[in-house]
């Protein structure tokens, strides 16, 4: 096994930014957490489910839909689900969920899902989506050396386009319809935040 002086330069950094996206997860999970008690979630890029079995174990959710475009990991998704008994509360769709109208729910939930949307598609999810309140993270354009080093690794990669947003244009995309926007801001987060419009006193940020 080959221990951290032994990783290349391109396996130091995506292992760095790996735990940026651990804590994202985290702070979104105790923040969604509060809020779900008989409630239906929507989470955008759901991925093999993990975050949706997080508030499955921990809460009485009533329902969580999760939808991503990999059909790998929504497969992965539904095998977890029923081997752990919690296909009555979890649903999974492999699709483009922008080229779907979206299901009614109480809270969208979408963790770096909008990293790889363009500012029209951003402006079209808001519109379209149907649930009271929401919790996305947020890879934030701001003067920032790790930001430049992530889009160094990026292209390194080759991996799809990532885009980032400031905060006066993520008002510009949700254009009024939602109000009581907060922003989480953690220095761990490196150049990301996570964004809401959930009940502050009801939960941790």
């Amino acid at each position: 096994m080959r221990g951290s002086n032994d990783l290349s330069f391109v396996e130091k950094v995506a292992s760095y930014f790996r735990r940026p996206v651990k804590l994202r997860n985290k702070i979104s999970f105790d923040t969604v957490l509060p809020h779900v008690e008989g409630k239906t979630i929507l989470e955008l890029g759901c991925g093999s489910g993990f975050f949706a079995f997080d508030i499955c174990r921990n809460s009485n959710v009533k329902k969580i839909i999760g939808i991503d475009i990999s059909e790998n990991a929504i497969n992965r998704a539904k095998k977890i689900s029923y081997e752990e008994g919690l296909s009555d509360k979890c649903e999974f769709y492999t699709n483009d969920a922008m080229s779907q109208a979206f299901p009614e729910a109480d809270i969208t939930v979408g963790l770096g899902f909008l990293d790889y949307l363009t500012a029209e598609e951003v402006g079209l999810l808001f519109r379209n989506i149907r649930s009271e309140y929401f919790l996305f993270s947020l890879s934030q354009r701001i003067p920032s050396v790790l930001r430049y080093i992530h889009i160094l690794y990026l292209l390194s990669q080759q991996c799809p386009k990532h885009f980032y947003y400031t905060k006066d244009e993520f008002f510009k995309f949700v254009d009024n319809k939602y109000s009581n926007i907060s922003f989480i801001d953690d220095k761990r987060l490196s150049f990301a935040c996570i964004v809401h419009n959930l009940p502050i006193n009801q939960s941790t940020d």
